[in-house]
């Protein structure tokens, strides 16, 4: 399993007016599949415009049916969350949302494969009530049929991400194993079916496989029906260490590059496209259009925690367990010097420590790490870092003072 977390819980620009230019569409009017498009995409981000919310990503498993070659998280010990366990998560972070101040929770549920765990419906019973703003499912899709879809309609879940790694067979089925593609697309229908309210999403983590694959892939999710595509560059834990599946920093650029472009395309659609890296922003920093979802939440507004209770800053730092939150409270390992340190800048070297991005940005802990085995050194992939200026890293040039640019 493999995805790019939930894009919530993160800083955002308040992009109401942008989107409401698409309410003046004559398309809005006359194709009901763009009318739900724009207003499912404008009642989401205005969820979060008016609020700080904590992102909690709970993996209720390490089970999973398939066996991916990108699967960041491989355990040797099959663990199975249980619903006692998942209540006093949901105690302790209710907790540590109250002590800082925010305005809910948004819950991302995850494993392995969730659906693997038999008491997913018992817990997602018990994340209800008016602090818990929204539910994401991530899952590769693979074992979703009508009662499935019919729970999570029925329980108000508000986001369902799929793993989906190629626009065929071919692709999906080298990454992910023979079948999977067709068992995937069968679930999506079938959620697309039942699930009019569940905004929906797709995760491709970049290989050597799908990477010259990327706009025949966002236009398949686009005709299915898909809210938004997540685009990972692959970070070096799990599997892909021995996959030999890994592209190189020019191929990333490329396609940091390329998926801005595709972004603004699919805009007027109100259909998104991320490039999962904290400085993507850069491509375009000053667009009115630009939301700030792939800031790097690492030990900001997001916790992960295992299906054993280890607590993590982000899904991909696995080499880094903060403590126990069934040993210590998640207010306690919140304000670890670690957590404390990256929040601060301190703990960083130059030149993300005073980075003009640094708040949203610091760059990719996890992937700096796996690279440098610093979790606090500079981050190799970040553009900046490699010497390139904003200007060439940006899409569409500006001719605003670079001050202004830098500061927007």
């Amino acid at each position: 399993m493999d995805r790019g977390g939930s894009s919530v819980g993160k800083q955002h620009i308040n992009i109401d007016h942008p989107l409401n230019i698409l309410r003046n569409s004559p398309h809005y009017t006359s194709d009901p599949h763009f009318r739900r498009r724009v207003d499912m995409r404008i009642a989401r981000e205005q969820k979060f415009a008016g609020g700080r919310l904590f992102n909690l990503d709970i993996e209720i498993t390490t089970i999973c049916n398939l066996a991916c070659r990108t699967c960041y998280n491989v355990s040797n010990k099959p663990q199975i969350m249980t619903v006692e366990q998942f209540s006093r998560i949901l105690a302790d972070a209710r907790q540590l949302v109250e002590c800082l101040e925010m305005d809910g929770l948004w819950l991302t549920i995850s494993g392995g494969e969730p659906l693997t765990n038999n008491w997913i419906w018992d817990m997602l019973q018990l994340a209800q009530g008016p602090d818990i703003k929204g539910i994401a499912i991530i899952t590769n899709g693979t074992l979703i049929n009508q009662e499935t879809a019919k729970l999570m309609e029925s329980l108000g879940i508000s986001e369902v991400m799929i793993s989906l790694d190629g626009a065929s067979a071919q692709t999906h089925d080298a990454i992910r194993g023979q079948g999977s593609f067709a068992r995937t697309m069968r679930g999506v229908e079938i959620l697309i079916k039942y699930c009019s309210n569940i905004f929906l999403g797709c995760t491709m983590t970049l290989t050597t496989l799908n990477m010259d694959n990327i706009e025949d892939y966002v236009d398949l999710a686009f005709q299915m029906g898909f809210n938004y595509v997540w685009i990972n560059p692959p970070i070096y834990c799990g599997r892909i260490v021995q996959s030999e599946l890994d592209i190189s920093y020019e191929e990333h650029l490329r396609i940091m590059k390329l998926v801005r472009e595709l972004d603004t395309r699919y805009f007027r659609q109100a259909f998104a496209v991320y490039y999962n890296v904290p400085y993507y922003p850069l491509t375009d920093p000053i667009s009115p259009y630009l939301d700030l979802s792939t800031a790097c939440p690492w030990g900001r507004t997001n916790l992960t925690i295992t299906a054993d209770g280890s607590v993590l800053p982000c899904l991909y730092s696995r080499d880094l367990c903060l403590g126990n939150i069934f040993e210590q409270s998640l207010i306690v390992l919140y304000h670890s010097s670690v957590l404390e340190g990256v929040r601060n800048g301190s703990l960083l070297a130059e030149p993300c420590c005073s980075c003009l991005y640094r708040e949203f940005c610091g760059g990719c802990r996890a992937r700096t790490y796996y690279l440098t085995e610093d979790w606090f050194a500079a981050d190799p992939w970040c553009p900046l870092v490699r010497g390139l200026n904003e200007e060439q890293v940006r899409v569409f040039p500006s001719n605003l003072p670079k001050e202004k640019v830098g500061g927007n």
